[in-house]
């Protein structure tokens, strides 16, 4: 098979056609005017005629040739063979993929698996022979220099090779797959050995053998262990989401192990720094979903007190014992702790009118009880939680404010409060709101709806299901959670319960009363189609309004701004204004809050897909059903701007239901902390490339430096850039690594010197790194599941721990054509010049002897 570069072979041929085509034009140009005299000459250049005929095809070759041939040498055209011997005079392009995911640094008596990977791509670029390229790619990214082009010398790929490390992060088949394709463009004219070395765990290997059959010929090389056992912290996390400095906090741990057999006393610590929060010691069975260990912590002597606008993130880590794979033998979190968030509730009564003495409790007083429990210091400055209490009419933009969470309750008809709900939860504020009490779902649904443009995550029935007691009297009805529908969302699990235990929980309390949610697929997809038609047109007018201010900025600099363009200024951030509200006052210190909008695709078909995954991003989410025909749904929620909302189809503190007589109440508590939690600065995150952090303060004179895991004190600068209109922010990069980041913002005076640093930081933010927990499962895929792979169409050859790697296969002949293809070309432009010259080198004829026979009869007579 020829291989080329199509597009120059085709610009070659386009471009070829220039002389011929000037050469028809030129035949043309002429008008022919009969003259009489011409016809005495007319028989003297019959001969000329020939010769300048044949010379101007010979010259409309040569040229045509020359371009056409050029245009064949820029292709670097080869032969493609398929050869099954290695021939070591022909160059090739390797492209070796080193698997550098966690697993990776698994050690054995031979050293780790990564050195052992190493060892065979070592062997593997001796074998390879003179002129060859290099591709040296970790599949999971590095963050030492490595270039992602070829390498011409052995010794630079070696060097290279030496330089990748285990990273915290898994490997993907088709991603290493995509790298190997675009390593190779890089070098087309060369044939491609692709050599994948790997530990083959499973994990990493696509569901099915479709996806392989478009993988590029590969060899994967085997360096896994014949045999494993693992022990590792999967997950570290406050059970609550949030923590305060008066009440115990559950730190929950979750080991996993992989093995023949059980790991008996194993020891797990939780630790804050270098103090020992607790200690456990465990037994844990080989088997899926792992052991939870619980550690219950007051966190009452932290040297800094947690304020409502500014929450602590304390870094914590679960260490085990450590085994052959001690990477993922510890697990950190940065847990926040917080202290007198304000969180509003609006019901019916409010604070004023609240008496439970008479009954007039409020539909808002169990979620109230649980976020601020009743304790011996009711006014502790430090508790979880700030109640704001009122009634629908008093709720104003300087309520909502600071405040991260809102609670809606047992009200009738919300009024003109829905478009200010809206401005506070498109910001990034939560709210939750319930049925109960006097809720009309009829004024709700023509308030708030609005055609998903309200705080509805879907449109309510006027009629509601059952009735309350009261109402009902003998044709009570009565009906459950259906649980298998909370199965699967983080706010119903509980460590260290059961499956049963959790079935009798959540099945205790009884409905007799909730509204009717209309979830059905034709209101879902008219609430997609309405959402992608808002957002389209939100982003197209963001984007011309950008636009326009870079353009008007211009002009203003230069002072030639007219009144009606700066008119149009005002105009546009008075709607930038009503598009995007900014009068939260944490927001600006929250990450989300920061984020530009990405400019849509020019392309109708990238547009409309881009649309349609921005809008399913706050499609409507089901997260409980009621055990009744047609499964109703009780919870769901609906992202709104950077906010979520969450409605409750049954209420919270009336007779609608005995919800809060249960202990399955324990659900809002999870709601409501999660939710907050999701107010808060992200502080962990997996491993990732890079991440760009909102400076705390915006001090002219500070500089922010970085201290990696392990490292002591933070030496590493990091560049202070905006990130935004009016934030400032500094990115760091290659956090590839588990552990804790330390960044820190110092206070330096304008003219101090360059290594003269204040020894008290100005701030400090810990950033917490976590892989991804299925990647310390070491099962790797079996040999005969690869075989079936294989003989179903994958291109993909399995080399053993004990095989070679062959450089055997196809071949690219004529790799050096294109430099004879240039020499011709040269040769054909040396013969157009002596052509066109050659007229030159002959001799003249006498003026007159061509013509003469022709005229003698005239002259005599």
């Amino acid at each position: 098979m020829l291989t080329a570069n199509w597009f120059f072979v085709l610009a070659g041929v386009v471009c070829a056609a220039g002389p011929i085509i000037i050469h028809l034009l030129n035949r043309r140009r002429y008008r022919v005017v009969q003259w009489a005299a011409m016809d005495f000459l007319r028989e003297a250049m019959q001969r000329n005629r020939r010769i300048l005929q044949l010379r101007d095809i010979l010259l409309l070759c040569l040229r045509t040739l020359a371009v056409l041939l050029f245009g064949l040498a820029l292709a670097r055209p080869g032969c493609t063979l398929r050869q099954e011997t290695f021939d070591d005079q022909q160059p090739l392009h390797a492209i070796i993929l080193i698997d550098n995911s966690l697993s990776m640094g698994y050690e054995s008596l031979e050293g780790s698996l990564l050195a052992k990977a190493k060892d065979r791509a070592r062997q593997l670029i001796d074998k390879i022979p003179a002129g060859s390229k290099f591709s040296i790619i970790p599949t999971c990214g590095s963050g030492a220099a490595i270039s992602r082009d070829p390498y011409a010398a052995p010794d630079d790929a070696l060097e290279a090779l030496d330089k990748v490390e285990i990273v915290d992060r898994s490997t993907s088949l088709q991603q290493a797959a995509t790298e190997a394709r675009r390593a190779g463009e890089s070098f087309p004219e060369l044939s491609q050995r692709i050599v994948l070395i790997s530990d083959q765990q499973r994990l990493n290997w696509p569901k099915s053998a479709d996806a392989l059959r478009e993988f590029p010929p590969m060899q994967v090389v085997d360096v896994g262990p014949a045999d494993w056992e693992n022990t590792w912290i999967s997950d570290l996390r406050i059970q609550d989401g949030l923590a305060d400095t008066e009440t115990p906090t559950t730190i929950v741990a979750t080991v996993q192990h992989r093995g023949a057999a059980p790991r008996r006393d194993l020891q797990v610590t939780l630790t804050m720094g270098d103090t020992v929060l607790g200690e456990r010691t465990i037994t844990v069975e080989p088997a899926p979903g792992g052991k939870e260990v619980q550690f219950e912590v007051v966190f009452n002597s932290l040297s800094e007190i947690p304020r409502p606008d500014k929450p602590l993130f304390v870094p914590l880590k679960a260490a085990l014992a450590p085994d052959r794979l001690a990477a993922d033998d510890e697990r950190f979190l940065a847990a926040p702790i917080v202290a007198a968030l304000p969180v509003v509730f609006v019901d019916q009564y409010g604070e004023a009118n609240e008496d439970p003495i008479q009954g007039l409790v409020g539909e808002t007083r169990p979620l109230r009880k649980l976020l601020a429990p009743k304790t011996a210091r009711v006014n502790a400055p430090r508790q979880l939680v700030k109640v704001r209490h009122i009634t629908l009419d008093v709720l104003t933009t300087d309520i909502l404010a600071d405040a991260r969470l809102v609670v809606v309750a047992g009200i009738a008809d919300p009024g003109s409060t829905v478009s200010l709900l809206r401005e506070y939860v498109g910001q990034g504020g939560q709210l939750v709101i319930a049925a109960g009490g006097n809720f009309d779902p009829a004024a709700w649904n023509t308030a708030a709806w609005l055609d998903g443009a309200g705080i509805l995550p879907l449109p309510l029935a006027a009629e509601p299901i059952g009735e309350v007691p009261e109402v009902a009297g003998a044709n009570l009805q009565v009906f459950h959670l259906a649980f298998d529908s909370l199965q699967g969302e983080d706010y119903f699990e509980l460590a260290s319960t059961s499956e049963a235990e959790l079935r009798d929980l959540y099945g205790a309390p009884f409905f007799f009363k909730s509204v009717q949610i209309d979830a059905s697929p034709e209101t879902r997809a008219a609430t997609l189609e309405a959402e992608i038609k808002r957002l389209d047109e939100e982003l197209t007018w963001l984007a011309a309004a950008r636009e326009r201010r870079e353009e008007l900025a211009v002009k203003e600099g230069q002072g030639t701004l007219t009144e009606t363009e700066r008119q149009a200024l005002i105009d546009d951030a008075a709607k930038l204004r009503e598009l995007r509200p900014q009068w939260l006052t944490w927001a600006a210190a929250a990450d989300f809050g920061t984020a530009a909008d990405e400019p849509l695709p020019t392309d109708s078909a990238s547009r409309a897909r881009a649309l349609d995954l921005l809008a399913r991003k706050n499609d409507p989410r089901i997260l409980a059903s009621f055990e009744l025909a047609g499964r109703p749904p009780y919870l769901v929620s609906r992202r709104i701007g950077l906010g979520e909302v969450i409605f409750s189809a049954s209420g919270l503190a009336s007779s609608w239901n005995t919800l809060a007589t249960t202990p399955a109440v324990v659900m809002y508590d999870r709601i409501l902390r999660s939710m907050t939690q999701a107010t808060l600065p992200r502080r962990n995150f997996p491993a990732l490339e890079k991440f760009t952090l909102p400076l705390p303060t915006e001090d002219p004179n500070q500089t922010v430096l970085l201290a990696r895991p392990g490292q002591k004190e933070a030496t590493e600068p990091l560049d202070i850039g905006a990130i935004s209109t009016d934030q400032r922010g500094v990115p760091i990069v290659g956090l590839y690594q588990r552990g804790v980041y330390r960044v820190v913002g110092l206070r330096v005076a304008p003219m101090s010197a360059a290594g003269d640093m204040p020894e008290k930081p100005l701030w400090e933010v810990p950033l917490v790194v976590g892989g991804d927990a299925e990647e310390s499962d070491l099962a790797p895929l079996s040999r005969e599941r690869f075989d079936e792979w294989a003989a179903g169409g994958a291109n993909l050859l399995w080399i053993g721990p004990t095989d070679d790697i062959s450089l055997a296969g196809v071949a690219i002949l004529g790799q050096n054509s294109w430099w004879w293809l240039a020499l011709v070309v040269l040769a054909l432009l040396l013969l157009e010049m002596t052509t066109l010259a050659w007229p030159a080198f002959r001799p003249e004829p006498p003026v007159g002897s061509a013509i003469s026979p022709a005229i003698s009869p005239v002259s005599g007579s």
